[in-house]
């Protein structure tokens, strides 16, 4: 879901696994952690809500963000691409949404324009009254919270900092289950998997969110920016070696690393270094994503429940219950988001077991052109194309015609 949209500056909360500060506030990491923890408004009077709904009613996107994502917007807006409210801020943060309401204020304008939308918090205020009434006022709406283990002793110490903390475990849990009861469509968004420190835990919490009616889990692995990576990973080893001496425990393989996942993450040679970011090992996120996988079918047969699956790292997406990551076309009233993807590739050679780009150009795309150049692109010089370096079980299959690159799909295709 790229389309979003922040109703703050900021977050108030505590996580010190946070990729944001790298692209909110870029800088120095100690500079930038404690300025993108400075939560502010960015609403400033009402007419800037009278551009937000002349976007949504209108089409009239002037002056609600940069010249450069202008005609992604209008393409968004005109497929009635779904609106994920919270990308790099709190959209539930307190002091300011209690004092404010801004988010509130933008999920009214959605709702009277009968625009699709997902919310994406870690905050209980969602669960309470006022929301709840004007959640369930509309079809179009889908609740994502984000919650990464249960261990609330664990959470203590990588969630919260002297001057701030995160919401607990435990109410966010309640919130997803007042929002399922209330039947509001609820996602729990595991991200990010913090591998030897999460997984473990992984299958009480899936049994936990199928108990209460969750109906989709979306699964991402930590991943690290490059600006921050060093320093981000030194700031979680001080927080894990705390957590050690009260009692926690982190997996064998980590802590050969003194509990720092930068050295961790560097030492398998499958791991990926691309677009500022550094991701773990491809080959240990596909043996993890195929077990959590089977803990929701396990779970789904305990309690009867109808909980789907959607993999936040690309180059799993194969293992998806849904076409869409985040569980969304599910929902009869959300077909708008975008089907000329990865996913829809991997959906169209399992089924005729080859695709052409022609197979899925006429799927809505707002970056279409990009699509096709990465469709063709190669790395390293003449390397593997980018795709099958990418993702598992697709792999570039040679035509005769050298200006039609095909995909064809294999069981045993590996990505690097």
């Amino acid at each position: 879901m790229n389309f979003v949209a922040d109703t703050y500056i900021g977050c108030p909360h505590a996580c010190w696994y946070c990729y944001a500060p790298s692209f909110a506030t870029p800088g120095k990491y100690n500079i930038s952690f404690q300025q993108f923890r400075n939560f502010k408004r960015r609403f400033k009077n009402d007419k800037d809500f009278e551009k937000i709904e002349n976007a949504i009613s209108k089409g009239k996107i002037k002056g609600t963000c940069n010249k450069n994502q202008e005609e992604f917007i209008a393409k968004a807006i005109e497929n009635k691409h779904p609106l994920r409210i919270g990308s790099v801020s709190e959209p539930f943060g307190l002091p300011l949404e209690k004092e404010y309401g801004d988010t509130y204020k933008i999920l009214e304008i959605l709702i009277e324009n009968n625009y699709p939308f997902v919310v994406c918090t870690k905050s209980p205020l969602i669960a309470t009254p006022r929301y709840v009434n004007l959640l369930k006022s509309t079809k179009k709406v889908a609740v994502q919270i984000s919650l990464i283990s249960l261990n609330e002793n664990l959470l203590k110490f990588i969630e919260s900092r002297p001057d701030g903390n995160t919401p607990s475990a435990k109410s966010r849990l309640e919130a997803l289950k007042i929002l399922s009861e209330e039947g509001i469509f609820t996602i729990c968004r595991i991200q990010p998997l913090i591998p030897q420190v999460t997984d473990d835990g992984m299958r009480e919490l899936i049994f936990s969110l199928a108990k209460i009616g969750v109906k989709h889990i979306i699964i991402e692995f930590l991943w690290l920016p490059i600006m921050h990576a060093k320093d981000m990973c030194y700031k979680l080893k001080q927080a894990l070696d705390e957590y050690c001496r009260n009692g926690g425990k982190i997996g064998d393989e980590l802590r050969r690393y003194d509990n720092n996942l930068y050295y961790y993450y560097r030492s398998f040679n499958d791991h990926e270094v691309i677009s500022g970011r550094i991701f773990f090992s491809k080959r240990r996120i596909n043996q993890s994503m195929k077990k959590f996988l089977e803990m929701i079918s396990e779970a789904n047969r305990e309690y009867n429940s109808d909980m789907t699956f959607g993999s936040g790292n690309e180059e799993t997406t194969y293992l998806n219950s849904t076409e869409n990551c985040c569980g969304v076309d599910r929902l009869p009233d959300f077909s708008g988001y975008q089907k000329c993807t990865i996913q829809k590739m991997l959906i169209i050679a399992k089924q005729n077991r080859e695709v052409y780009f022609q197979d899925i150009a006429n799927y809505y795309n707002s970056y279409m052109d990009k699509f096709k150049q990465i469709w063709k692109k190669r790395v390293r010089g003449n390397g593997p194309y980018f795709i099958e370096d990418r993702v598992f079980k697709l792999r570039h299959k040679p035509t005769n015609d050298q200006y039609k690159v095909k995909y064809v799909y294999d069981e045993n295709a590996i990505p690097n």
